[in-house]
């Protein structure tokens, strides 16, 4: 079996294991589409951080060369924290973007309350 096929596997797992968790905890099937599009959008952000990420590092990378300010090597910008905090990057712009999307919350209709 290759690695690839085995961590399909686990990850396959682990999602029925927490839609099947979801659906008995009251979680309908029905906003399940749209719940897997924010998540495809979610990654599609991360991808773009992660490649901005990478050529900014490169640049500087390349730059900080060329000043003669040191070295850096270029394949320090591909290490995995780039990409874990990319994804961190982009939950809090998506975040951000759907807060900003949402409709307000209804204002109060008592009257403000004054303290004497």
């Amino acid at each position: 079996m290759s690695d690839s096929l085995y961590i399909l596997g686990v990850v396959a797992a682990t999602s029925c294991a927490a839609y099947a968790v979801g659906r008995r905890r009251g979680l309908r099937a029905g906003l399940f589409p749209a719940a897997l599009r924010r998540a495809i959008r979610c990654v599609g952000v991360c991808l773009l951080f992660w490649g901005g990420n990478v050529a900014v590092g490169a640049g500087l990378a390349l730059l900080v060369r060329g000043l003669g300010l040191g070295f850096i090597w270029l394949y320090i910008n591909t290490d995995v924290s780039v990409l874990v905090l990319s994804a961190v990057q982009a939950l809090v712009f998506e975040s951000w973007r759907a807060q900003h999307a949402a409709p307000p919350p209804p204002a109060d209709p008592s009257p403000a309350r004054r303290l004497e």
